[in-house]
């Protein structure tokens, strides 16, 4: 069995600064306060942070479109969609493209396609408003400061309250958890952003 990846856990809060070695003790310090926080895969790298100011910088990546390059900020993005035939999936991914689901997700909740399969009864609608909930609680865990969807919908309407009183218990249920997350996502400094379909890095071939 693999060992586990250990991460580093850095947080300033006013004069105070530290670096822990796992999330339980660094969530105590950190929570209910307004301190800046962020993971890394070295001390090295939480050292440096904390030093330079613990600022959260929007770095970009090019992602290549039709021989056109197009610039992606730093962050969190997430997508539904049903290509395989086989039900609506959700990803959630960094801006190269790789997965983010287990930062949240035990890893055989994961398919085999780094997904996140809710199978034939739900919509897609209901898969974009899954993948946000777990881009909030990564982004939240990591200390990320933005989250990037093509859900115009789940990103203006349903997130922020928005919404049909006759939708399924099940739909209400999980817009009232994001909209709890949203708000604290965003009193941390987050921000939520849309990005088309042919961009995220996160698509599922559901837009294209």
């Amino acid at each position: 069995m693999a060992a586990k990846k250990k991460f580093y856990y850095a947080y300033v809060l006013g004069d105070e600064s530290g670096i822990f070695n796992n999330w339980d003790e660094c969530s105590k310090k950190v929570k209910g306060t307004s301190a800046k926080y962020k993971k890394f895969k070295t001390q090295t790298e939480a050292h440096l942070w904390i030093d330079s100011g613990a600022i959260y910088e929007p770095k970009v990546v090019a992602k290549n479109i039709l021989g056109v390059n197009f610039e992606l900020e730093k962050g969190i993005y997430f997508d539904a969609g049903t290509g395989r035939g086989d039900g609506v999936e959700v990803k959630v991914t960094n801006e190269n493209g790789k997965s983010l689901l287990d930062e949240f997700l035990d890893g055989d909740k994961i398919t085999k396609f780094e997904t996140y399969h809710l199978g034939k009864t739900f919509t897609n609608n209901f898969g974009e408003l899954s993948g946000l909930f777990f881009a909030l609680n990564i982004a939240i865990l990591m200390g990320d400061k933005y989250i990037f969807g093509d859900s115009k919908l789940v990103l203006d309407y349903w997130s922020n309250g928005i919404y049909k009183k006759d939708l399924p218990l099940h739909t209400i249920d999980l817009i009232e958890k994001v909209m709890v997350l949203r708000k604290k996502f965003e009193s941390l400094g987050g921000r939520l952003g849309f990005i088309s379909g042919d961009l995220n890095p996160a698509d599922l071939g559901f837009h294209k």
